[in-house]
């Protein structure tokens, strides 16, 4: 199907089929942080070329080093319109290794009928959602179009979720993806 161009050879964004493209592509490190007195967790995209480890207050909260992840940071930009997608909400993206079937994201995964899907999990800043944000609808929408996109057997398929629907940010097993590359392996 033909999309219509608006005269200058755009397709106006909201007709088009997009064809999404990594963008501001940024390697890095995704860290978690863990106050000890109130028990939240919380999630930041470092560039520094080592991960950083400081323990520090902030009000009533004693922010601690929990861990970090290699991992890459990146925008989305459309092909055939030029619409971008700042993903300034999500701090990494991980693979769901399917491992609490009373999680939400598990539950996406099998709520999709097919044996070949794949569960994404977009991870927000907010790890323990006190402020009840996560990672915005329009970034979701666009994630889950870009890795579907492409994917050369039509029984496969991506589902991209908010970390909100994860059980438990302690037990959650998965593996950041570091690699921009991996998505041309599906």
């Amino acid at each position: 199907m033909r999309q219509r161009s608006n005269g200058d050879g755009c397709v106006p964004s909201a007709a088009c089929r997009h064809k999404w493209a990594m963008a501001n592509v940024r390697g890095g490190y995704l860290v978690v942080e863990g106050c000890f007195h109130c028990r939240q967790r919380t999630s930041f995209f470092s560039e520094e070329p080592v991960p950083p480890i400081d323990d520090y207050r902030e009000g009533d909260h004693f922010w601690t080093h929990l861990g970090d992840f290699q991992a890459s940071k990146f925008d989305l930009k459309c092909e055939t319109c030029g619409r971008d997608v700042a993903l300034k909400d999500v701090m990494a993206v991980m693979l769901c290794l399917r491992c609490d079937p009373t999680c939400g994201a598990y539950k996406a995964g099998s709520d999709a009928g097919e044996s070949k899907t794949w569960v994404y999990v977009a991870l927000c800043a907010d790890t323990s959602h006190v402020a009840g944000t996560c990672v915005s609808d329009e970034g979701l929408r666009a994630l889950n179009e870009y890795y579907n996109e492409g994917l050369r057997d039509p029984a496969k398929k991506i589902i991209v979720v908010p970390c909100r629907l994860r059980r438990s940010v302690d037990t959650c097993q998965g593996v950041v993806l570091a690699d921009v590359g991996l998505t041309e392996l599906y």
